[in-house]
């Protein structure tokens, strides 16, 4: 998963490219267009010269006064070459071209073109030129001047700025990058108080974030606001829900032990079959009513979103259950420092109610164990196992229950069902497995297994 950093700096790179790069391309080609247009603009000046050094000598030839060519010209191979052409045969061409011919590009009167080709090559030479030629008249005599100019050098050194351009340019670049790392670091620093606060709200430290405490940026600040208002909803409504189930159940026992009463008058004019359904019906109640009271007394207070801590949350439910059922004795064997990742209510009804059936149907030593386990498929996770020296229940009957669809509570009229139901849709809930087994020497032994969660 990619931080919100990092994709911000990623985003944040992509735009400055997408910037930079069309800027730097027109950059480059702004100054190769400077330097084509300044030596285009120095080989016409220099066609000018020509053309005024141009003129016949007495026999009617046509020949170039040196005095006004300079001595660019008159060096061999020195990179700056012209040709002066008519359709009579005149050849006028510069000395620095040596043995090597000009291009012939007859042009018409007032017609010209400008171009680039491969100059001369070889004898340690790898000449680029830029060409210029034009058709003039002198004396109403039509010639084809051209004139070209290596611009090797300028564009070796063109590629050096473009070398420290590039160079400057990743320079700044890693400069702003390290700029903005800096300045989101510091900005997301303001999110701590927030962070902070979600992990003492996981662990149970606190009941909100207290968004009115004005702490957080403003961007996250409704953010803030709407969690706590959803946090208070929420405990509101589970606090009630659990409250008006605990008052239910509290309310039912005096019109069932009026109904037992009633029972127990009309038992001499019921037959004997009416007698046993009448006492299984009103007993089923009995034990509904009354699971209903334990579960709120173990759960006790609503607090959504925590996590269990067993050195705090285990010893009260122990406890409850001692006064419950003073003829079980339940060793318990966990790290103190353990936090299991669950929800903390969750967790206190799956133990509750799988330490409730042990006391119940089993009674005397009972042993409880949490630890950390590595599942079969090598996932970390969390395994509780509550042992007994009671009964237990065939194997057969174990596979039976822990089908899904099938209600274990229906099964447990005798036996360890009652309350299974729960942790069945518990542990479904965070795709953790429960398994029955026969316990040594006698009793059952229920394994819970679930996943470890990442914790904030």
């Amino acid at each position: 998963m990619i931080s919100l950093q990092q994709q911000l700096r990623r985003q944040w790179l992509i735009t400055i490219l997408l910037i930079m790069l069309p800027l730097l391309l027109l950059a480059d080609f702004g100054v190769r267009q400077l330097v084509t247009d300044t030596v285009m603009s120095r080989l016409q000046h220099d066609a000018d010269s020509l053309i005024a050094a141009l003129s016949q000598n007495e026999n009617g030839e046509w020949q170039l006064d040196d005095s006004h060519l300079g001595t660019l010209y008159q060096r061999v191979y020195s990179g700056h070459y012209f040709a002066i052409r008519d359709e009579h045969g005149t050849d006028l061409r510069s000395r620095s071209l040596w043995d090597k011919q000009a291009p012939v590009i007859p042009l018409n009167f007032g017609e010209q073109q400008k171009w680039q080709q491969l100059g001369i090559q070889g004898d340690q030479l790898a000449e680029q030129w830029l060409n210029w030629a034009k058709g003039i008249r002198v004396q109403d005599h039509d010639f084809t001047i051209w004139v070209a100019e290596d611009i090797t050098p300028l564009n070796n050194q063109l590629n050096r700025y473009r070398i420290a351009a590039i160079s400057l340019l990743a320079m700044a670049l890693v400069s702003l990058m390290l700029i903005q790392r800096y300045q989101l670091s510091r900005a997301f620093a303001r999110l701590e108080p927030l962070k902070q606060q979600l992990r003492a709200l996981r662990f149970g430290e606190r009941d909100d974030l207290n968004a009115a405490s004005g702490l957080y940026p403003q961007e996250v600040q409704p953010l803030a606001e709407e969690i706590d208002r959803l946090l208070s909803l929420l405990q509101q409504r589970v606090g009630r829900s659990r409250n008006a189930l605990g008052n239910l159940a509290h309310e039912m026992k005096r019109p069932l032990q009026q109904l037992q009463l009633l029972a127990e008058q009309l038992a001499e004019q019921l037959d004997a079959s009416h007698q046993i359904e009448q006492r299984d019906a009103l007993s089923r109640l009995s034990r509904l009513v009354e699971r209903e009271l334990k579960r709120a007394r173990i759960v006790g207070m609503s607090s959504p979103g925590r996590q269990l801590k067993l050195a705090e949350d285990l010893p009260p439910l122990l406890q409850i259950l001692g006064q419950l059922y003073p003829q079980a004795r339940i060793h318990a064997a966990y790290d103190q420092d353990a936090v299991l990742p669950q929800d903390h209510d969750d967790l206190l009804e799956l133990l509750g109610n799988l330490l409730d059936n042990a006391c119940k149907y089993a009674g005397g030593e009972i042993q409880l164990s949490i630890e950390a386990y590595q599942h079969q498929d090598d996932q970390a996770g969390w395994q509780i196992q509550v042992r007994d020296q009671g009964p237990g229940i065939e194997p057969n009957q174990c596979k039976h229950l822990l089908q899904r669809g099938i209600r274990l509570d229906e099964h447990s009229a005798q036996g360890d069902g009652l309350g299974l139901a729960i942790v069945s849709d518990i542990v479904d809930s965070y795709q953790g497995e429960l398994t029955l087994s026969h316990n040594q020497p006698q009793g059952l032994c229920v394994s819970v297994w679930l996943p470890m969660q990442q914790i904030l």
